[in-house]
């Protein structure tokens, strides 16, 4: 009798621990894969949208997300210490959009090299999509064709315009500049370009560079503003000059959305971000089921003007809201 109480008595922290083993074993089994999605900037209404598109798609597939992002969309080599964080932590993909195009190709090709795959959102990085990376792109050729196709309109196909941002380091922004200008070429001949000026790493310079170009007093009849810091820069150079509203300005990259209710913004070429995101988690999650097919996406870009900045196209669009509903 002794010997068999003894044996009960024993076999009880026994089970317990055997208890424990298999719950941590089954909590191990349902510990959700991370994504590290990595934006050029956040707190922006460019960016943040990308979040809540890439959150809601990880919900459903069971996947978790690690968001983060430099504190300025300058900051390459914080970028690169976001991604390379991410691989130490053993993220199971990085989606991640390039501030720079040349930077980013060797650091994305060391993740590569791991085995993580990858989604680039934003800007091609002249890496053929292929096992384990695909791209998911804003449409930068229909983009620039909507650019001057706004300006042709609101300036009766005739005037002098100013093009604002232009960034050679970064692909989809040549790009766009690139198109735009054919466009105009082609369809509006009686629009001139007489000034182009590349893009600087800040919003105070970029409103610098623009109230220098209007204290010239040089006639310009619209400027195109081809990124979110130059379309900032060049709204507060034409707030200083009493200028806003007169002097039409069309914009890339949302993220001033009141001066576009009153008019000192003509008009602003948005990337829908949101959708974006959402396609980018969900090539991740084939990628990570083995089912990926190095995609390259584009997502047609939305004239956001006075007329439809508060429809609901614009309100899905600018959707913020990355937190799980209750």
């Amino acid at each position: 009798m002794a010997s068999q109480r003894a044996g009960r008595t024993l076999s009880r922290p026994l089970q317990a621990v055997l208890l424990l083993a298999v719950l941590a074993a089954t909590a191990c089994g349902r510990e959700h894969p991370v994504i590290a999605v990595i934006p050029r900037t956040c707190g922006t209404a460019l960016w943040e949208p990308e979040h809540a598109g890439a959150d809601a798609v990880a919900r459903q597939r069971g996947l978790d997300v690690y968001w983060n992002a430099p504190m300025r969309d300058d900051d390459m080599q914080a970028q690169i210490a976001l991604i390379e964080k991410s691989v130490n932590r053993r993220y199971a993909g990085i989606i991640v959009s390039p501030i720079e195009t040349l930077p980013m190709r060797t650091p994305i090709r060391r993740v590569l090299a791991k085995g993580i795959p990858v989604v680039v959102v934003g800007t091609e990085l002249g890496i053929a999509p292929g096992p384990n990376l695909a791209y998911v792109l804003s449409d930068e050729r229909a983009a620039g064709e909507m650019a001057a196709r706004r300006v042709g309109s609101i300036l009766q196909g005739k005037g002098s315009i100013a093009i604002l941002g232009i960034d050679p380091q970064l692909t989809s922004n040549v790009e766009r500049e690139r198109s735009l200008e054919t466009a105009l070429a082609r369809e509006f001949l009686g629009i001139h370009v007489v000034v182009r000026q590349f893009g600087l790493s800040s919003v105070p310079q970029e409103q610098e560079a623009a109230e220098e170009l209007l204290a010239k007093g040089q006639k310009i009849d619209a400027i195109v503003a081809l990124s979110l810091a130059s379309t900032r820069g060049a709204y507060y150079a034409l707030v200083e000059f009493d200028k806003a509203g007169t002097t039409k300005l069309v914009g890339f990259d949302q993220d001033l959305i009141p001066p576009i209710r009153n008019g000192g913004i003509d008009s602003v070429v948005a990337q829908n971000t949101y959708a974006m995101g959402q396609l980018a988690m969900d090539l991740m999650d084939r990628e990570l089921h083995g089912r990926g097919s190095g995609a390259v996406l584009e997502v047609p870009p939305v004239l956001m003007t006075r007329e439809n900045v508060d429809s609901a196209q614009i309100r899905q669009i600018l959707n913020l809201a990355w937190w799980p509903p209750r």
